[in-house]
């Protein structure tokens, strides 16, 4: 390439640079102070204890949306409900743990230092002892982060919104308190399955040059995965006496990315499916009194990808079905193996990589880099035009001059990427965790790990506790996107391929060794009973704000229907759906975190009742309901929605059915038509 063509890369790259982070210097910013809290001394119990809960945390429309960057749209409401589903567990001895699985990118260091201090005086929960992970859709808001680079760049839109975030937080808090409320004498029970050919490997270069793959028979793309579905199980005694299930908590590892970047409605992506599918089994099968959660964590996702045909709902749903139906075989397979005799502890750490930025003598970059191919994006969500470009399409590894700290990584628009992305900018706050829960040990990180990082940090934390005679466990998983975000993590023969892993690897090469380091000494540490709590007495944070939801504002709009029920057949890769068109409050003063949509049925058209498909009712908590706000009018006192039944029943015409959208605002009920 000549010297003009080269300058005009370098151009493009700048000009990217600037599109990615420019609009954020325009954001005013706030003073965010959180203060560590010592949580309340529960009554001391000799028995095993449990409880569980769900907050609903979808937002209303208008936030942007998180996982595609540039590419991805603001969400006009949603296809599934978001959730946030918290596990509580007291041992008979020692510490309580929260776990919290939310419908989201990932995790965030500040959703778990405010939750904390939320929960402190209500519960025995302090925050060494708070697990809070994302699933990874790229379906769900952004801008919820501690830093700067991703409020700026994780989502289509710059800027911390501090109302989304006051929203998220008390939500969470309030059910893990309700969850620590509710405890009863709990069992449990863990076990191991695999799923294979859901999933493939979308860097498989980077995985083959791994140096103990290449020295094996080289694997496929849908071999080159980590098929292993973990599941705790946990039962908790009723008011008859009985163990009853309470909830499930799995991890499977597979990208939030069925759902392609064009889409704009909330949703929960394949775990949506996965979820419900393993809540709504237990639900009918046991049946239960309380609502079984089932809290689905992320994996070693970083490479791995779900095997779709066309990215779309019809595909998350065949995958997360499928994936959800064989969670529910383990959990059924589990049903004469609980025990309320279980080993439960933690250990955290939280560290500055700034000033903490090595383990013995394994060191992550003093600067954290974006590399070219990051801006080109993954096979899932590939950058148009610029993943085709030299120099910044995947693969585009730097062979000279390759030995300083980041190595074989081509830094986006040189050395103006430090005018644009200032270092404070970037996440350094690491709070490194590991969870024992009977035979299982969760290894949340704040990273995507590919799947050989994650085997090599699984391997680690078991090759240490065997040589010190102190391993009785016997599963390893690695969960990903906890407890904050920092991008992924991929081994230094990854990282020196530079596909679009290696590129966002911020730290350089040797962050999966850095981790691997970390967290086998933190394991070690928890089982020898060592472990410190090293969390400073306050947290400040200096952030660039921008709010995407309006205010509140007074309107005396009158519900009214639109347009009457009409079917849509189906279109390629999509489903088809009953449509209704109605007007209402503006999104501002609706309550989206209340059931807004449901379908009754009718055998005569007079007498109506709950529709319900597989012995479940039909509503907007499911699968199939979506509500979509079309436009706003009238000064921004009216909104305009639709809401469509995706799949609907195939009753025959001896049934009639009809949308119910349920009361706002002391509004009331407003019905659709019948139809059939």
């Amino acid at each position: 390439m000549n010297i003009a063509g080269k300058r005009k890369i370098l151009f493009l790259a700048v000009v990217l640079l600037f599109i990615l982070t420019g609009c954020a210097f325009f954001s005013n910013n706030v003073q965010i102070e959180i203060s560590k809290q010592i949580p309340r001394q529960d009554v001391i119990n000799n028995i095993l204890l449990a409880g569980a809960a769900k907050a609903d945390i979808t937002p209303p429309p208008g936030m942007p949306m998180g996982g595609y960057s540039m590419w991805a749209n603001y969400g006009k409401g949603f296809r599934t409900r978001l959730y946030a589903r918290i596990l509580y567990l007291k041992p008979a001895s020692g510490q309580s743990v929260a776990l919290v699985q939310c419908d989201l990118l990932t995790g965030s260091i500040l959703l778990n230092q405010r939750i904390a201090e939320l929960i402190a005086k209500e519960t025995d929960i302090g925050i060494d002892g708070l697990m809070i992970a994302g699933t990874h859709t790229h379906s769900g808001p952004g801008n919820f982060f501690e830093n700067n680079f991703y409020n700026d760049n994780a989502s289509n839109a710059s800027g911390f919104d501090p109302e989304y975030f006051d929203y998220l937080s008390k939500q969470i808090a309030k059910s893990v308190i309700l969850a620590f409320r509710e405890k009863r004498p709990a069992k449990i029970a863990t076990g191991k399955t695999q799923i294979c050919k859901m999933t493939r490997n979308r860097s498989i270069e980077s995985y083959l040059a791994n140096k103990n793959i290449s020295a094996q028979k080289p694997p496929d793309i849908y071999e080159a995965v980590n098929p292993d579905l973990y599941l705790i199980r946990v039962d908790t005694l009723d008011n008859n006496g009985q163990y009853r299930p309470l909830a499930a908590l799995s991890s499977f590892s597979i990208h939030g990315t069925a759902v392609p970047a064009q889409n704009n409605l909330y949703n929960g992506d394949v775990f949506a499916y996965i979820e419900r599918e393993v809540e709504h089994g237990i639900k009918s099968r046991y049946k239960t009194h309380d609502e079984p959660i089932h809290a689905a964590f992320n994996g070693t996702h970083g490479d791995n990808s779900p095997n779709y045909r066309i990215q779309g709902f019809r595909e998350a749903r065949r995958i997360g079905t499928f994936i959800g139906q064989k969670a529910l075989k383990l959990f059924r397979s589990l049903d004469d193996k609980l025990k309320n005799d279980v080993m439960i502890r933690f250990a955290a750490r939280e560290i500055d990589t700034f000033s903490q930025p090595c383990i013995n003598e394994t060191c992550l970059c003093e600067k954290p880099v974006v590399g070219s191919s990051l801006a080109a994006g993954a096979d899932d969500g590939p950058s148009p035009i610029i993943s085709k470009i030299p120099w910044l399409r995947q693969g585009s590894a730097r062979w000279f001059f390759t030995k300083s700290c980041q190595g074989h990584k081509r830094t986006l628009a040189g050395p103006l990427q430090y005018l644009y992305l200032p270092r404070k900018d970037f996440p350094h706050q690491m709070l490194l965790q590991t969870i024992q829960i009977d035979d299982v040990l969760l290894i949340p990180l704040p990273f995507e790990a590919t799947k050989e990082t994650g085997n090599r940090i699984a391997k680690e934390c078991e090759d240490k506790l065997s040589s010190e005679g102190e391993n009785d466990l016997r599963l390893f998983a690695v969960i990903s996107c906890a407890n904050g975000y920092f991008g992924y993590a991929t081994t230094p023969e990854e990282y020196s391929i530079q596909r679009y892993e290696g590129g966002h690897t911020l730290y350089g090469p040797q962050t999966q060794p850095f981790l691997a380091s970390q967290v086998s000494k933190l394991t070690m540490e928890m089982m020898q009973g060592k472990a410190e709590n090293n969390f400073p007495d306050k947290w400040s944070y200096n952030l660039r704000v921008k709010k995407f939801i309006a205010g509140k504002a007074a309107s005396k709009t009158e519900r009214k229907t639109i347009a009457e029920p009409v079917f849509i057949p189906a279109k390629t890769n999509d489903e088809p759906y009953w449509l209704f068109v109605w007007k209402d409050l503006p999104p501002n003063l609706i309550s989206w975190k209340k059931m807004l949509v449901k379908i009754e049925e009718s055998d005569d058209g007079i007498n109506w009742r709950q529709s319900r498909q597989r012995e479940q009712p039909v509503d907007d908590s499911g699968y199939d309901i979506a509500v979509i706000c079309n436009n706003i009018i009238n000064r921004g006192e009216t909104g305009i929605y639709q809401t469509r039944w995706y799949n609907p029943l195939s009753g025959g015409k001896e049934k009639y059915y009809r949308f119910a959208i349920l009361p706002q605002s002391g509004q009331d009920i407003l019905y659709s038509s019948p139809f059939r």
